[in-house]
């Protein structure tokens, strides 16, 4: 297997594409830390994992500070390490910039942007003490083009790239990689939560391509680096 003898966070782990990743982690033989605010949603997932011995469930809010360095703390404590960090916990709402309250702006930027600084911030030291890590943020296309009513999101997602980007140039000299993925649209319940339509669902990613390339990013030899990487439905419109 893989990923054998390593240990993993996934932020947002309670379903969809964090669920999917966690899932593809373990199948490699991965220790998988499951993150995420819903913690009955989240043993639904560890379940699903096999060994639970081997998997960690961590309830975090991570746009939190206080709940992402008990995150980080626990997963080594219990699991002795991180050796891969997935960011992907993140939300949208949807609403013209006139329309959006200031609350929902601020969440939006909380989670996605603060969550993942936050997230890099309790965790990079470690791995540059470990002279070695592998860091995934799920990203978006939303975060490279803007689009009507979707001023918070993107926003948020263009400062993650932008985020990532910087923690490349430190972290490299330290052996630890930074990859950026972004994602079209993918079937999940992302839009269910956000409270727009979504594309054709039949024809868009599913969580599992985004996991698949995720776990091809985390598994090449660590001289090898996939900075970043778009992944889009072969053809949406059918």
């Amino acid at each position: 297997m893989k990923l054998q003898g390593k240990v993993a966070l996934v932020t947002g782990a309670s379903s969809g594409i964090g669920a999917e990743i966690a899932r593809s982690l373990a199948r490699e033989g991965a220790k998988v830390a499951l993150a995420a605010r819903n913690e009955k949603k989240l043993q639904e997932v560890a379940a699903s994992l096999g060994d639970r011995s081997r998997t960690l469930v961590v309830p975090a809010d991570i746009s939190q500070e206080s709940d992402v360095r008990e995150m980080v703390e626990r997963t080594v404590r219990q699991l002795g390490r991180i050796d891969i960090l997935i960011n992907n916990a993140g939300f949208g709402v949807f609403k013209p910039l006139t329309d959006i309250s200031v609350e929902e702006f601020d969440n939006v930027i909380g989670v996605n942007l603060r969550g993942t600084f936050l997230c890099l911030k309790h965790t990079l030291p470690l791995m540059y003490e470990q002279g070695h890590g592998c860091v995934v943020t799920i990203s978006s296309l939303a975060g490279k083009h803007g689009f009507a009513g979707g001023g918070a999101y993107c926003a948020s997602k263009f400062g993650v790239n932008g985020l990532a980007e910087s923690a490349f140039h430190e972290a490299r000299s330290q052996n630890v990689r930074i990859i950026t993925i972004s994602p079209g649209s993918v079937d999940t319940n992302f839009f269910d939560e956000a409270g727009t339509t979504s594309p054709n669902r039949d024809r868009i990613l599913q969580p599992e391509d985004v996991a698949e390339s995720v776990l091809l990013a985390v598994s090449l030899p660590e001289r090898a680096l996939i900075r970043e990487l778009d992944i889009r439905p072969a053809n949406p419109k059918g």
